[in-house]
């Protein structure tokens, strides 16, 4: 009777058909990678999380320091020194103030007459006669305003129109002539020339238009033109269509005439920055009505700077907050949670915020509340009485800008902290420093770890083919011999 022998390999083969080398080697590499690679990987996530975090502290730093430098400045640049004017007539007067201006109000009892610039006009010429040209040729022509020689080149054919044109354009070209010029059609037929001063008032009336090398400034009709005139009795030439001549006959009338606190005034701008210190008024119109000027702190620009610094302060703030939390019950804590550097900044910010300045006069607010600048249960500030704080800038806006930037001020004490995060290699560029060196030692471990897995697992997969083909050439040979047992039988 043959022997049949059984194959002892049976069980493997059945594995070896249902599950794969390579779904092997692949939950042989994820138990490798878990027990080896993602602690490393976690510890690289972790480092990276709070590098990103830290740059992003380091900007909210800067936004803020940026604001507390604009509390810092004093004097006439310090925000606390930005005034505002208010006119009770807009359309007679406005003003503006520097913090020399003194708090208080200014009557502008009337204004009966505004600067303006000083016109001179040619005679009428009849715009498409060559009268100009007829008479002086082609060529180079000079002649002067105020002194001020200028030149216009004449072509041959030119009109009465076109030369004007010419000579306006010379003009304009001309520098320091103290005068712009235009053409001005009159009608469909006349023409003329206008030179307007560029600058109001009296000092800067046309004094003079002379010729040069030919009779152009006669040809215009300034040659029989006074330019001088005695005050209330005898006017310059007065323009007429067939005369040149002025606008205004007396040149004192080209000065702002106008009384300001029962004084009368003359200037020779509307805009008048001399008559009261730190402000300049801007005469707009004229008037017999008497016109308030009333000069305040400029609350809503004072207002804007500081709410720009507590907007930066209250977002540093809500980011520390948020970035140093540790949340036992979901078991998660914040990049900064046991970094005790920066945990000690934001306590350290909202101390600050809370103490009372010892370098204000007497009597003056020593405390942010003080002006009504309070603190939020979460740390924040808030300008939550608006009323408080616009009634201690009326009151004395020197006061408040102590608090701010006097020797131990809220602004100079926070700039102190600031600045050694701040700082280019302060200590926040420090940790980023070492945390990113970390992450490259810890980038290097893994690729070393992973090619070391690659190859273990590649051994495995190996191991594995080889103990297959031993099993391949058991089976084979059992095959063999229980062929040869049946011949046996």
């Amino acid at each position: 009777m043959a022997t049949t022998i059984t194959p002892t390999t049976t069980s493997t083969s059945s594995t070896s058909s249902t599950q794969s080398l390579d779904s092997l080697a692949a939950q042989y590499k994820a138990t490798l990678v878990a027990t080896s690679v993602t602690p490393v990987q976690t510890q690289e996530d972790t480092l990276q999380t709070r590098v990103s975090a830290l740059t992003a502290l380091k900007s909210k730093l800067n936004t803020l320091y940026t604001s507390v430098q604009a509390l810092q400045k004093v004097g006439s640049s310090s925000p606390f020194a930005d005034f505002s004017v208010a006119s009770s007539s807009s359309g007679v007067a406005n003003g503006t103030a520097t913090s020399a201006a003194a708090i208080g109000t200014h009557t502008l009892d009337s204004v009966t007459r505004l600067a303006k610039s000083d016109i001179l006009l040619s005679t009428q010429l009849t715009a498409s006669d060559t009268s100009i040209i007829t008479s002086l040729g082609a060529g180079a022509r000079t002649f002067s305003i105020n002194g001020t020689q200028v030149t216009v080149t004449l072509t041959d054919g030119q009109t009465n129109d076109q030369v004007i044109a010419a000579i306006a354009t010379a003009v304009n070209g001309t520098p320091n002539v103290g005068v712009s010029a235009s053409v001005l059609h009159v009608d469909s037929t006349h023409t003329e020339l206008a030179l307007t001063a560029k600058s109001t008032g009296t000092a800067n009336h046309i004094a003079s238009v002379t010729d040069g090398n030919s009779t152009l400034a006669a040809l215009l009709g300034y040659g029989s033109v006074s330019f001088t005139d005695t005050p209330g009795t005898t006017p310059r030439t007065i323009a007429s269509p067939t005369q040149a001549g002025f606008i205004e006959g007396y040149s004192e009338n080209l000065d702002a005439s106008f009384s300001l606190n029962g004084v009368a005034m003359t200037r020779g701008s509307n805009s008048i920055s001399d008559a009261v210190n730190g402000l300049t008024l801007n005469l707009t119109g004229t008037s017999t009505t008497p016109v308030t000027l009333t000069i305040s702190p400029d609350n809503q620009s004072i207002e804007s700077t500081v709410n720009s610094f507590l907007s930066a302060y209250n977002s540093t703030i809500s980011y520390l907050g948020t970035q140093t939390a540790i949340d036992a019950t979901a078991g998660t804590r914040g990049p900064f949670a046991d970094d005790m550097n920066v945990r000690y900044l934001a306590s350290d910010l909202r101390s600050l915020m809370l103490h009372s300045v010892s370098s204000v006069a007497a009597g003056a607010p020593s405390v942010l509340s003080s002006i009504g600048i309070t603190t939020n249960d979460d740390g924040t500030l808030s300008l939550s009485d608006k009323s408080k704080f616009e009634t201690a800038l009326a009151a004395n806006p020197t006061q408040v800008s102590d608090l701010f930037n006097s020797t131990n001020g809220v602004a100079n004490t926070l700039q102190a902290k600031l600045s050694s995060f701040v700082s280019y290699g302060g200590s926040i560029d420090t940790e980023t420093k070492g945390d990113n060196a970390q992450i490259k030692t810890i980038a290097s471990r893994l690729v070393t770890l992973n090619a070391r897995i690659d190859t273990q697992v590649d051994a495995y997969k190996q191991q594995f083919i080889d103990i297959q083909q031993l099993l391949d050439e058991a089976q084979q040979t059992q095959t063999l011999l229980n062929s040869f047992a049946s011949y046996g039988a």
